[in-house]
């Protein structure tokens, strides 16, 4: 009796009192960062400027002269929410953390806070290339800046992966096989598709090429990643 009363406090002490309440601390913690990023994208939507002169036009072209910053904002959302999911559905198995884990978690939020600058970058400099098209140089730089971004996103997001659910597993629940290789599969080919996306603008100075080459093939990414999230709802809702 006494060694099974001594076993259990053991196994009681194995686990400390507010584990639990730790792992969902760091769970709370990035959903914050998440949420202010998603924020701060709208913060460059300035209200119209209207004076005692201004005509229904003038509103009109100032909202349409921000059609640039509504394109990237959609876009960057689009990505950020898809980074969040996936982050969501890799912490639902973590029940413990070390300090690899916080760091490698910490590494995914990185390139998170980065989106309101890189997406504002992107949409000035898009808005810069179409009013001078000579001045092609700037463009090619936001786009730059904001695929290098996501492919820092998209490299964290997989560490992240590999760091709590194959190299310190302990520290997770079993991940179904078929969970992990597709986010095994999403992770790396975003990865390989930003860097040669990132690649392709950074040698080619032609502005077609962003037109013809890179845009598409972003659109057909955010498409795809559209429809991975549809079937994984739906795979949820039969089991």
């Amino acid at each position: 009796m006494e060694n099974n009363s001594n076993e259990k406090q053991q196994g009681n002490l194995e686990k400390h009192p507010k584990q639990d309440f730790q792992v969902e601390r760091l769970a709370f913690f990035s959903d914050a960062v998440w949420a202010i990023a998603i924020t701060l994208l709208v913060i460059e939507f300035k209200a119209p400027r209207i004076t005692e002169t201004s005509t229904v036009q003038d509103v009109l072209q100032q909202i349409f002269d921000l059609k640039y910053h509504f394109i990237a904002l959609l876009m960057s959302f689009v990505l950020i929410t898809s980074y969040w999911m996936q982050h969501h559905r890799i912490f639902k198995y973590i029940h413990d953390y070390n300090t690899p884990i916080i760091i490698a978690n910490m590494c995914v939020l990185l390139p998170i806070i980065f989106f309101p600058f890189t997406t504002t970058f992107m949409s000035e400099s898009i808005a810069t290339v179409f009013r001078n098209p000579e001045n092609a140089t700037v463009y090619f730089l936001g786009i730059n800046l904001f695929l290098l971004n996501n492919f820092f996103a998209m490299l964290a997001s997989y560490i992240f992966y590999w760091i709590t659910m194959v190299k310190y597993k302990e520290m997770s629940y079993e991940m179904p096989k078929q969970e992990k290789i597709k986010i095994t599969l999403n992770s790396l080919s975003g990865t390989v598709l930003f860097a040669t996306m990132f690649i392709i603008t950074l040698f080619s100075k032609n502005i077609f090429v962003y037109d013809l080459v890179v845009w598409p093939i972003l659109i057909i990414f955010l498409i795809l990643r559209k429809k991975y999230i549809k079937s994984e709802k739906k795979s949820k809702d039969v089991s």
